[in-house]
């Protein structure tokens, strides 16, 4: 579940816990099916006398600089979770690693275990891994403009939701933002992508970026477990519009929100304020 907002909270999080600077003294690995290019041995060689040198995103990734041009990347999946706490804390059913520095710990939690570590030698192999490489730009990105959405745009015929979810266009947005900003922009979540309008790209950038800081003010969403500390959850889903509300009245018109399945994917949207 964790998109942009939620994640850019796990990171302004970890970094007030003074993560940067720590440097890794042990790990101790509940369950390795976290770890995607490396196996316990390789990973712990890898990361032990390392320091935490700088920690940032790029879309619903965790870039985790560490010293000697090392890199560790973290994606959360659906459930994961990231915390630096105290290194007395025993871990609970749902931690899979735990890195130790000295009296705390960054630990990573996963309750389905979807989620992703990869370990690159160098910033060149980070950079040209298939991992990295791919991601689109991201929604505060100077690059990000009307011309480049309409460029990738053209030609999609499916749906506009599914197209935002790609990541390989804009990177960072999920389920629940991709209808936020719909509804901002007053366009139907069907609608065919190549049929958008320079104007429309441009309203989605607006949306996109004045939403994502409007979430990342309110710590994330949490719609079902997001957490970006021990019993600290975000707020933003006090203000959503759209996803979430089927039946309940639309916040412009009135209209019922409606539920429908696009491309497998539950979403919200107001069918007169988005009509076709």
């Amino acid at each position: 579940m964790p998109e942009f907002p939620e994640v850019r909270t796990f990171i302004n999080h970890l970094k007030k816990q003074h993560l940067l600077g720590q440097e890794v003294t042990k790990v101790n690995f509940i369950d390795p099916k976290v770890l995607k290019n490396s196996n316990p041995k390789t990973f712990s060689n890898f990361i032990i006398g390392e320091k935490f040198e700088d920690i940032d995103q790029i879309g619903k990734l965790i870039v985790i600089s560490l010293s000697n041009d090392k890199y560790l990347t973290i994606h959360l999946r659906m459930e994961g979770k990231l915390f630096f706490v105290d290194s007395s804390l025993k871990p609970d059913k749902f931690t899979m690693v735990e890195m130790i520095c000295g009296k705390k710990k960054l630990i990573y939690l996963d309750f389905r275990k979807f989620g992703t570590f990869y370990i690159y030698k160098s910033k060149k192999e980070f950079l040209e891994s298939d991992e990295v490489s791919k991601i689109g730009l991201q929604p505060f990105d100077h690059k990000l403009t009307a011309s480049y959405l309409l460029d990738n745009f053209d030609g999609k015929s499916q749906a506009i939701k599914t197209t935002l979810l790609d990541q390989t266009i804009i990177a960072g947005i999920g389920n629940i933002y991709a209808d936020e900003i719909l509804f901002a922009c007053k366009i139907n979540p069907l609608r065919k992508t190549k049929s958008l309008t320079k104007q429309d790209c441009q309203n989605i950038i607006n949306a996109c970026r004045r939403i994502m800081k409007d979430a990342i003010s309110h710590s994330g969403t949490t719609v079902s477990s997001f957490a970006f500390a021990p019993s600290h959850a975000g707020s933003y889903q006090k203000y959503l519009k759209v996803h979430t509300r089927s039946n309940q009245p639309c916040t412009v018109c009135k209209t019922k929100i409606k539920k429908i399945t696009v491309n497998g994917r539950g979403t919200y949207y107001c069918p007169r304020c988005q009509a076709k």
